[in-house]
């Protein structure tokens, strides 16, 4: 059961974690563009780097600071603080380091409302310092769901109550696999938003279907690729990069470099590095004649590199924020030599 310690932990009047002191100036980029592309570009050679990190929270894996016997989350708005305090700390310990931030909405889908609500709230957070936000749905239907879909995670308004939308975020991953009817949807949702396409995903049984050719030779990943660059040609910003990106798993290299070839506009968002054994040369590979594009997406490398109970004491906070930050920095710095 997860639990957080009352010593080491300073709740508020309502029972909740106060969210952690930010310096606004110091984590504010400069990014200026309001299409995706062209902002995640200018982020990427602002900090010099290929990296993207994930937001997953496992409360399983959480430092012993925020997960301890004696002390057990009771509520579901102390279970809410808890998350959001963590997203918090890692992107405050990685912000010179990610072009942006990837919340997998399955890992706050888990924890019920508690867990929507920090995710919502994360997203808020990432907005205010104008980091790059991408939710990791991979949704899709026909045409009616997808523009729901859309809606939810993209459009910057809800129409009823009309209102700011809070989940709204930058970019959000999409399955493409049911044809243009169920991707226009979400180009249309927000013209400035960025979408990633799945189409040769890092898991080891992508290839029971993804691999399978076609009629004309061709791989199933590679037509996905062909119709995502249809997709995407007409939405190319100034950086020469579309706001339809794919997603192509950092696990198999060879696919990545057919796939810029096919698809030389797109970014590519490479799953797989660390805990899935990607490889590096994934990344350069895909990366394209100009290096930018292609970024590699790292979530459980960083996020716990480190064992539970060494989180812990006074400076918890501290401790946790240096040893992620070490890990994205390696990683960033692993990225650059390999391009």
């Amino acid at each position: 059961m997860f639990t957080v310690t009352a010593s080491s932990v300073p709740f508020n009047g309502n029972g909740c974690l106060p969210p952690p002191v930010v310096d606004l100036v110091r984590m504010a980029n400069l990014t200026t563009s309001p299409h995706f592309a062209d902002r995640w570009i200018e982020q990427a050679k602002r900090l010099d780097s290929r990296l993207i990190v994930g937001l997953d929270p496992d409360l399983t894996q959480f430092p012993a600071a925020l997960h301890c016997s004696s002390h057990p989350i009771e509520t579901e708005d102390q279970l809410e603080e808890a998350i959001v305090q963590f997203n918090q700390i890692i992107i405050e310990a990685t912000y010179d380091c990610a072009v942006a931030y990837k919340p997998q909405v399955a890992f706050y889908e888990q924890y019920g409302i508690a867990g929507m609500r920090a995710l919502e709230r994360t997203l808020a957070y990432l907005r205010s310092h104008n980091l790059i936000g991408i939710v990791d749905a991979k949704r899709n239907d026909i045409s009616h769901t997808a523009e729901a879909y859309a809606k939810a995670w993209l459009s910057p308004f809800r129409s009823i109550p009309p209102s700011p939308n809070p989940w709204q975020a930058d970019a959000m991953t999409i399955n493409g696999y049911l044809g243009q009817d169920g991707v226009l949807p979400f180009l249309e949702a927000n013209h400035n938003a960025g979408l990633f396409v799945l189409v040769k995903t890092s898991n080891p049984s992508s290839s029971d279907l993804q691999d399978i050719p076609l009629a004309d030779g061709q791989t199933v990943y590679a037509k996905m690729t062909h119709l995502t660059h249809l997709w995407g040609k007409t939405e190319v910003g100034e950086s020469g990069y579309s706001r339809v990106g794919l997603v192509v798993g950092a696990t198999y290299p060879e696919a990545a470099k057919q796939l810029r070839s096919i698809a030389p506009q797109a970014l590519f968002l490479m799953p797989g590095i660390g805990a899935q054994a990607g490889s590096l040369e994934a990344i350069a590979v895909g990366s394209g004649p100009d290096k930018m594009g292609a970024y590699a997406a790292v979530s459980r490398s960083i996020l716990y590199h480190y064992k539970p109970d060494d989180i812990n004491g006074d400076h918890w906070v501290k401790k946790l924020k240096d040893n992620v930050h070490e890990q994205a920095r390696r990683l960033k710095e692993a990225i650059q030599q390999t391009l």
